[in-house]
């Protein structure tokens, strides 16, 4: 007797608290499904379901075998859907998580996304803090550092760059620092989700400055418009404060100094084959934000990659996107040279001594 067909039934069973209304659900006989529960239990040398006449419930022992059968016929079911999706194009809710100064980075590709697969939307949300994946029902998360976790699937993109700047109108009637231990005496505009809290550990120099100020939030956005106004001084990621270190709205400061760079990271939960609607947008994704990133004057920015093939709808944007989504433990294990070591242009011993603490995040 078929061993899958057994555990199907079973599954069946315990959903439905009953032998009949499993047998419709099956379109079986009931005595269909009691010969093959009673099978099953024969192999296993255990009893999975207690009987009575007016309800079927799982033992102790039948409940832990539900939970891991079910994950297996979800797996199957994933596995079925990803060889049939590999003719379709993308459809369904793509539940997106992105970190809250990586907006401007990750709109374009949902348009762009959008606009190409009419059967999908997508459902952004914006955080600081890192979420639970899984527990959330996000599809993918964009961030802009490594995740800690080794149940995830991590890609690192390409990586920015900050700047600490200021608006001219903020020096007018002030020094401008030469040193990052100058800080201590202006008006400093801290980010709140750095994890660092009002420490700057981002200087090549051997400690984290302490630093002081009257305005703090966990939006760049809402920063880089308080420096324009000539509030205080701010760390940005190069790629928000261009356009006004363009103009002349602000201006960058303590250049030599900064040389600490952070990963921009696609996440998503390691729950076996990602759908299409994923593979995707990663592709997209893949291709825009390293190019996105080296537009932006900074030293260093993009993670070298081979030239990407234009976008196509169906099997082949399918079978593009399927490269970036294999050997997930490789990626797990190299976190390419980022998390938890330091920038390739930082000094040595310096995480070790300066930044035991994380870098700011804009």
């Amino acid at each position: 007797m078929d061993k899958l067909t057994q555990i199907t039934t079973f599954v069946r069973v315990v959903e439905h608290g009953g032998f009949s209304a499993a047998a419709r659900d099956l379109q079986v006989a009931p005595s269909v499904v009691t010969t093959q529960i009673q099978a099953l239990e024969q192999q296993l040398g255990v009893r999975l379901l207690n009987r009575n006449t007016r309800s079927v419930k799982p033992t102790e022992v039948g409940e832990a075998y539900y939970e891991r059968c079910l994950d297996l016929l979800k797996r199957l079911e994933v596995a079925d859907d990803y060889v049939q999706s590999m003719q379709a194009a993308p459809r369904g809710v793509l539940r997106l998580n992105v970190a809250l100064p990586l907006i401007d980075l990750v709109t374009p590709v949902i348009t762009a996304y959008t606009a190409q697969h009419p059967e999908v939307s997508v459902r952004m949300i914006t955080t600081g803090r890192d979420l639970d994946l899984i527990e959330e029902q996000f599809d993918l998360a964009v961030r802009h550092r490594m995740p800690s976790s080794g149940s995830l699937i991590v890609r690192k993109l390409a990586e920015f760059c900050f700047v600490v700047c200021a608006s001219p109108k903020y020096f007018a009637t002030r020094p401008m620092p030469e040193k990052p231990s100058d800080l201590v005496d202006h008006n400093c505009l801290i980010y709140t989700d750095s994890g660092v809290g009002d420490r700057w550990p981002l200087f090549n120099t051997d400690d984290a400055v302490l630093v002081h100020g009257n305005f703090s939030s966990n939006s760049t956005f809402a920063l880089r418009d308080a420096a324009e106004s000539g509030q205080g001084i701010v760390v940005l990621p190069q790629f928000v404060a261009a356009d006004s270190l363009k103009s002349g709205r602000l201006i960058p400061i303590l250049e030599q100094y900064t040389t600490t760079t952070r990963p921009v990271a696609i996440v998503y939960p390691h729950r076996g084959l990602a759908p299409t609607k994923t593979t995707v947008f990663v592709d997209m994704l893949k291709r825009h934000i390293p190019k996105a990133l080296a537009a932006v004057s900074c030293p260093v920015l993009a993670v070298p990659a081979a030239p990407q093939p234009a976008l196509r709808d169906g099997a082949d944007a399918v079978s593009e996107a399927r490269s970036i989504l294999v050997d997930a433990s490789a990626d797990n294990a190299r976190r390419d040279g980022v998390d938890g070591q330091p920038p390739a242009n930082a000094r040595p011993g310096r995480r070790n001594r300066g930044n035991g603490a994380e870098a700011p995040r804009g």
